[in-house]
């Protein structure tokens, strides 16, 4: 039975919303054929939900999803939990602020995420326990301005800071809150690659964004590649490929095997047509369609 087919069962009257945009969470499954990558098999994950927001998932671990979802609130975020084995959902937090971008944490039993604080403003970085029993750890108290967030390892961070007029990378350590700035005119899509060096999108211009790493230990950055028009979100896999989505259309860049982007599928027969984020573990590629 799809996934859909079990989650239908779960559908209440969808509220009224704003501001937030209509995404919706899709599931297919990938694997590796030679040097490229096969995917197949679409399951549309959010019917419960399919005029709401649903996003920013994250894998906990090879069959479990953590992601964003006005599902329980239109007017609020919680955090809830998608198995993939037993096709089943369940609400994680159940807070007055709104809650943001799961990512598990190294090393511990909890996930962060960001708070967006009662006064509609303030985003603070924060801990749960995994099963989101329990009050939430605030972390970085000096910092007010998160936006995005990935652990480097159990005690250091990179940040996403919310600036005027560009958004600035940082590194951060959690519990002295020590942070540096590294530069402005950044992505909100921030991952690490094995070696433990910070991967992001550099908007250098309007038309040129760039993808690079930055080592922690030497402070320097290098370029990647370049990335297509208006596309700031990307996924590293085991292998070193990179895979984005832009339009419908699914891409994948090895830098030891490609000189440029190359076109794995087209999901426009899957009904999607505005790919944002995606994510994928072994043979599960995950993916957010908006509009």
């Amino acid at each position: 039975m799809s996934i859909k087919n079990i989650l239908i069962a779960l559908l209440l009257p969808v509220l009224g919303y704003t501001q937030l945009p209509n995404t919706n969470i899709y599931h297919f499954k990938m694997t590796k054929v030679g040097k490229s990558y096969r995917i197949n098999s679409p399951e549309f994950m959010t019917a419960f939900n399919a005029k709401g927001y649903n996003n920013q998932p994250a894998f906990f671990d090879d069959k479990v999803i953590y992601f964003t979802t006005n599902y329980y609130d239109s007017e609020r975020t919680e955090i809830a939990k998608f198995d993939l084995f037993d096709k089943s959902l369940t609400r994680i937090t159940f807070t007055d602020e709104k809650e943001y971008s799961p990512t598990p944490v190294p090393g511990r039993d909890a996930f962060s995420v960001v708070r967006v604080e009662a006064d509609d403003k303030t985003q603070t970085l924060s801990l749960y326990p995994l099963d989101g029993i329990g009050y939430a750890k605030r972390y970085m108290n000096n910092t007010n301005n998160i936006g995005y967030h990935c652990w480097l390892d159990d005690s250091t961070l990179g940040l996403f800071l919310v600036e005027a007029p560009h958004h600035n990378l940082a590194i951060a350590d959690a519990q002295s809150e020590r942070r540096k700035i590294i530069l402005d005119k950044v992505g909100r899509c921030i991952k690490k690659d094995k070696n433990g060096n910070l991967l992001f999108v550099h908007k250098v211009s309007a038309t040129e964004w760039i993808l690079k790493s930055y080592n922690t230990s030497t402070n320097k950055s290098s370029t990647i590649i370049t990335m297509p028009t208006d596309v700031e979100d990307f996924e590293l896999l085991n292998d070193g490929t990179f895979i984005i989505g832009k339009a419908s259309v699914i891409s994948a860049y090895n830098p030891r095997s490609n000189s440029d982007w190359v076109e794995l599928i087209d999901l426009v027969d899957a009904g999607l047509s505005n790919i944002k984020r995606i994510a994928a573990r072994r043979n599960s590629l995950i993916v957010v369609n908006e509009g």
